[in-house]
C-alpha cells in the first residue's frame, strides 16, 4: 500500500532515525558508481544466452538488503514475494518480463503522481525508500537529461551477471513519474546487476 501523505512519510523516517544512515549509505554506493560507471561489460547474444541459462539461474529470490535488512528484519520475504512473481514471467520469457514489468511501473508512475503521493523528484525518492523499492540518487539533472541510480534495488540486488538488465518496473515508474512532473520521456536502464555491476543506473531522456 502506498503512504498517501507527506506527513506519513516524514512520520516513518523520523521514527526510525535515518537520515544519517541513509546518507552514509549513499555515499557508500556513490564510491561504487563512480568506480564502476566506465567499465564497460560484455553482453552476450541475448538469444543463446537465454537458451542455456533459461530465466532463472542467476536470479536469487533469498537475499539480504544491507539497508533495508537493518530497518525491517521481515525484508527478505517481501523480497521474496516479489522476485518469485518476476522469476515466474523470466523464466517464460525475457522480452514478456520487460514489457509487462514496465508497462506495470509506468503504470504506478502515473497514479502516484495523479493521487498527489508525488509531488517533485524529492517526494520519488522518498516513495522508493518507503515502499523498498531501492535508495534512489539523482546523480545528474539538465535540460535534456536526468541521470538516476538506485542502490539496493528489490528487482536485482545480489543478481549475478546474466547479461540481461532486470530493473523494468522501476524504470517504468520513473518514467511515469517523470512524465507526469516534466515531460515526455523515455527511461532505459544502462547498469544494473544482472549487467555485471553493483548498482542500477538509469538515464531519462526527455522530448
Amino acid at each position: 500500500m502506498v503512504l498517501s501523505s507527506t506527513l506519513a512519510r516524514k512520520d516513518f523516517k523520523a521514527s526510525i532515525d535515518l537520515e544519517d544512515i541513509l546518507e552514509k549509505r549513499i555515499v557508500f554506493w556513490r564510491k561504487i558508481y563512480y568506480r564502476e560507471k566506465d567499465i564497460r561489460k560484455p553482453y552476450p547474444n541475448l538469444a543463446l544466452h537465454h537458451k542455456k541459462h533459461h530465466g532463472s539461474a542467476g536470479y536469487p529470490i533469498n537475499i539480504m538488503r544491507p539497508t533495508f535488512t537493518l530497518i525491517d528484519q521481515s525484508d527478505p520475504v517481501y523480497i521474496r514475494t516479489y522476485r518469485m512473481i518476476v522469476r515466474g514471467i523470466l523464466d517464460y520469457s525475457v522480452s514478456l518480463m520487460k514489457i509487462l514489468m514496465k508497462a506495470s511501473g509506468k503504470s504506478l508512475g502515473y497514479r502516484l503522481v495523479d493521487n498527489g503521493d508525488i509531488r517533485s523528484i524529492d517526494d520519488l525518492v522518498d516513495i522508493f525508500f518507503i515502499q523498498r523499492i531501492g535508495l534512489l540518487d539523482i546523480v545528474d539533472e539538465s535540460i535534456n537529461v536526468m541521470r538516476i541510480n538506485l542502490y539496493e534495488c528489490m528487482s536485482c540486488y545480489g543478481t549475478r551477471y546474466i547479461g540481461v538488465s532486470l530493473c523494468d518496473f522501476e524504470a517504468g515508474v520513473i518514467e511515469g513519474v517523470l512524465e507526469r512532473l516534466y515531460g515526455k520521456n523515455t527511461t532505459i536502464e544502462k547498469y544494473c546487476w544482472g549487467l555485471g555491476y553493483h548498482f542500477c543506473g538509469f538515464e531519462s531522456y526527455f522530448e
